[in-house]
């Protein structure tokens, strides 16, 4: 198989470097993205690193992302992200969990997010399941079938 894998964010510091809160989503997506190329790659697929460093705001970032992912011939685009929080130590019950973002129900990513959702959650995280959501720039604008994974909460 032929994967992009990108973290979603410029990197912390800079602008478009996603939530912040009890950890920061830009330096915990780019290890969770790393050991995914990682393991992806000793599975023998060819995983093609998509992640964008110089993004001058979120659509910048948002933009370049998807313009490397599409110069690829990918089976599948994976984007890593931490979910925004409820902002509180205690924790509200709701906000938790990991879930995992789709393009449409047809989506031929769709069988590849039920897996990943699964899995997350057999390490203990609340599968919150696989949801559609039309609005997500890199699910909307690349070329290959994409996904978005929120691994869990900040």
């Amino acid at each position: 198989m032929i994967i992009n894998i990108h973290a979603g964010h410029n990197p912390d510091g800079k602008n478009g470097c996603g939530a912040v809160g009890f950890i920061k989503e830009s330096t915990e997506a780019r290890k969770v993205k790393s050991r995914a190329i990682e393991m992806l790659t000793e599975m023998g697929h060819t995983v093609y690193d998509c992640t964008v460093n110089n993004g001058i705001n979120q659509e910048d970032v948002l933009k370049k992302i998807v313009d490397k992912c599409n110069r690829n011939k990918a089976d599948i685009d994976v984007s890593i992200h931490l979910n925004s929080g409820a902002k509180d130590e205690k924790g509200d019950g709701k906000t938790t969990g990991t879930e995992v973002f789709v393009y449409s129900e047809n989506s031929k990513a769709v069988k590849y997010a039920k897996r990943i959702a699964a899995a997350v959650g057999n390490l203990g995280f609340k599968n919150r399941g696989v949801k559609t959501r039309t609005s997500l720039y890199v699910l909307k604008h690349t070329k290959a079938p994409a996904l978005l994974i929120e691994c869990c909460f900040v």
